[in-house]
This record gives structure tokens, C-alpha cells and sequence, in this order.
């Protein structure tokens, strides 16, 4: 684990190579962390874990990232059935002129 670069309730962010970490403090780091690429990603995480947001643009990994990190089961069954529908929806054909 790298050098804690951010900190915000009982999330803690750190540094590890080029990418991040964010750690759920109230689970053990095994239990409740997720990677990331950059802090802004990060911190929108956070956010969106502690506001129960749930981000319509955000890929299905970031929105695994959000049910990793969460305590609420409410919460990560709400982000679970948006992966479903967007699952059962398909990939859209590319608009060709």
C-alpha cells in the first residue's frame, strides 16, 4: 500500500504507483477497497458512496467500484440492478451518416 494522499470521513485514499486506492476504513483493506486512475475519480466515489448518488455516466467498473466500497446493502442493490438493465439493453450500433 502507498502514501495516504487524501482523506474524507472514514474513506482514506492512497497513492500506489500511478493509480489510487480507495479504503472503506469502517472493513478491513481486504474487505472494502477498489482501484482507480486518477484522485478525481477517487474523490467522486467517495462522494457519490457518501450522498448515495448513483452517477447515470459512470462504466460498470466504476459502478462495481461504488458497491466495493459501500456499507449500505440499499444502496449497492440499487447500483446492481442499473448493471442489469444496462446488461439486458446491449451495446447500441454506432450511428453511421
Amino acid at each position: 500500500m502507498g502514501r495516504q494522499v487524501y482523506q474524507e470521513g472514514e474513506f482514506k485514499v492512497y497513492r500506489a504507483g500511478n493509480n489510487y486506492i480507495v479504503h472503506n476504513t469502517r472493513f478491513i483493506f481486504n474487505q472494502a477497497h477498489t482501484h482507480v486512475r486518477t484522485l478525481n475519480t477517487a474523490k467522486r466515489i467517495i462522494y457519490c458512496t457518501c450522498h448515495k448518488v448513483i452517477p447515470k455516466t459512470f462504466p460498470e467498473y466504476l459502478l462495481q467500484s461504488l458497491i466495493r466500497v459501500s456499507d449500505d446493502a440499499l444502496y449497492c442493490d440499487r447500483i446492481e440492478a442499473l448493471i442489469e438493465v444496462r446488461k439486458q439493453k446491449g451495446k447500441k450500433l454506432k450511428y453511421v451518416n
